[in-house]
């Protein structure tokens, strides 16, 4: 795991960096992590490599959430984890969709860093897995946190990405739904069509809209099992959510 320390507080810094070698001491291989004292410094250097981003909010002239938007246009994926002395600040974070999560400086300790850094890795595991099959004799590898929805139509799979990019494939649905069963972010929400729950944006009383703005039926017989599937998805998400940004 790369990580970015930003931080202009040296003894902060310092403090942070005592804590992810303690991380690697008791949870080998040692992490690597550079450290940068200003935002400026850190959008001239490699940002986009890192995959975790320790950022002040209160730095220099660049502050922590107009270097986070900056870094998020180059690397969407980025996981970003603020640090500031003030909780209100928490809000500006939110709204810009880029907080991972949230440490007062007050509270700083080892256990919350330690909280941060096994969420990170199971996050980022999750953002590795791929999708591998044939289409036709063509070798196909997706990142399965990048694949929005399947759609079977006409003897093909369609399969949507982030950023909407549309795969056509000749692999059928069924076995592509059979990769994708165990995992729990993806829903078979009608015949023919299995959705990725982190993209739907709404659930209404016989539809999903996804966040690309496509709406799916819910199918009739299975609604039930359906709907309890994607509202215990909803309050997981919802506690993890709380969670980062609550507990210290």
């Amino acid at each position: 795991m790369n990580i970015a320390i930003v931080e202009d507080n040296h003894s902060d810094a310092g403090l942070l960096a005592s804590f992810l070698d303690k991380y690697g001491e008791h949870h080998p291989p040692a992490l690597c992590f550079t450290r940068y004292s200003s935002g400026e410094a850190f959008l001239v250097s490699s940002c986009e490599e890192y995959q975790l981003i320790f950022m002040d909010i209160y730095l220099g002239e660049t502050d922590g959430i107009e270097t986070a938007r900056q870094i998020l246009k180059r690397n969407a994926d980025s996981l970003i984890v603020f640090l500031t002395t003030s909780r209100e600040d928490i809000w500006r974070a939110v709204r810009l969709h880029a907080c991972f999560d949230y440490i007062e400086k007050r509270t700083f300790n080892y256990a919350k860093i330690e909280e941060i850094l096994n969420a990170a890795k199971k996050k980022l595991r999750f953002q590795t897995r791929s999708l591998d099959f044939y289409n036709g004799k063509q070798k196909v590898s997706l990142p399965i946190s990048k694949i929005r929805y399947l759609i079977s139509h006409d003897k093909y799979t369609y399969i949507t990405l982030e950023g909407n990019q549309e795969l056509r494939c000749r692999t059928t649905f069924s076995s592509l739904c059979s990769m994708l069963e165990h995992e729990p972010r993806f829903l078979p929400c009608n015949r023919g069509v299995m959705l990725n729950m982190d993209f739907i944006s709404q659930a209404g009383r016989d539809t999903f809209v996804m966040t690309d703005g496509k709406s799916f039926p819910i199918r009739k017989r299975s609604h039930a099992d359906i709907m309890r599937r994607f509202n215990e998805h909803q309050f997981k998400k919802l506690n993890e959510q709380e969670d980062s940004l609550w507990t210290t």
